[in-house]
């Protein structure tokens, strides 16, 4: 069976020449999307019980991020200039990443979803998670995607530059740089997700359909493979802040984990505007219709 990834890219050669690539989406891109909305926009939170507005300073703003077209070399080092470290923690969250892209660099995939984990990232989807987006996906310690947002397959080895523009694939059979591409990537992946808290059938599923099919996963799956959900020690965190808050807060654990998967399409028109997205996300939490 060929080994293929499209728009998962494992950069291996400096950025002044094109890079042997892991991809893992679906048709080659023929342009270069727009990769990152930045710098951050940053929302006032309310911060009182009654939702009056509160103070606009530093911590008690939500971060807010779009992530769209290709994941590339270049999003990670953008990404890498913005402080996201977890310094603040708002209701509903610190920092909101929302996805629309059909894949593109692995490895930095793989590496910006450390980042975002660490800094205790909420990602939703709110267009499309394909390929390498999965790995950006997996890194948030709250995950939503709707029903068939998200598609998977194998890796394949391609030629892109920094940007994750791809020139053409590579035969890994006949390259062993590209084999060992390969080889390092279903190492790394299986690793990545463990750490992540993402079961290990989500590798072994996408690792069954190869690189020219795009699987997309039903709402049952997305949940099932985690990609719907909440990291078990941040829930219980999350969920103590909501148990000494007065109001329509979730107050135990099984709600507050309802109510979150429900994010992801009840608030999915309100991507555009952040402050909207922000807003929708409490009244989700809070159960308000």
């Amino acid at each position: 069976m060929a080994r293929h990834f499209r728009s998962l890219a494992f950069v291996l050669a400096c950025s002044a020449m094109p890079l042997f690539a892991l991809a893992q989406n679906a048709p080659l891109p023929t342009t270069q999307s727009k990769e990152l909305t930045l710098p951050a926009s940053n929302i006032p939170v309310e911060t009182s019980a009654e939702g009056t507005s509160g103070s606009t300073n530093a911590k008690n703003q939500v971060r807010f991020i779009y992530i769209k077209g290709s994941i590339s070399r270049q999003l990670l080092a953008n990404l890498k200039k913005e402080n996201l470290d977890a310094n603040t923690d708002p209701i509903p969250a610190g920092l909101i990443v929302l996805l629309d892209s059909k894949g593109g660099d692995g490895m930095a995939a793989i590496e910006i979803g450390r980042l975002l984990r660490k800094a205790k990232a909420h990602v939703f989807v709110t267009g499309e998670c394909s390929s390498a987006c999965v790995f950006v996906l997996a890194g948030g310690v709250v995950r939503g995607a709707p029903t068939f947002s998200i598609g998977i397959h194998q890796a394949r080895i391609t030629l892109s530059n920094d940007n994750a523009v791809i020139s053409k694939e590579v035969d890994a059979k006949e390259n062993q740089k590209a084999q060992a591409l390969l080889d390092a990537y279903e190492r790394e992946a299986p690793i990545y997700f463990a750490e992540m808290g993402i079961p290990s059938d989500l590798f072994m599923m996408m690792q069954s359909y190869p690189a020219k099919r795009l699987y997309r996963l039903s709402s049952p799956e997305i949940t099932f493979y985690g990609l719907n959900g909440i990291e078990d020690d941040y829930l219980l965190e999350r969920l103590k802040v909501y148990q000494d808050r007065p109001g329509r807060w979730p107050k135990d654990k099984d709600e507050l984990h309802r109510r979150t998967l429900k994010v992801a399409i009840e608030c999915n028109l309100q991507d555009k505007v952040p402050a909207d997205f922000v807003r929708c996300y409490r009244r989700v939490l809070q159960d308000i219709y």
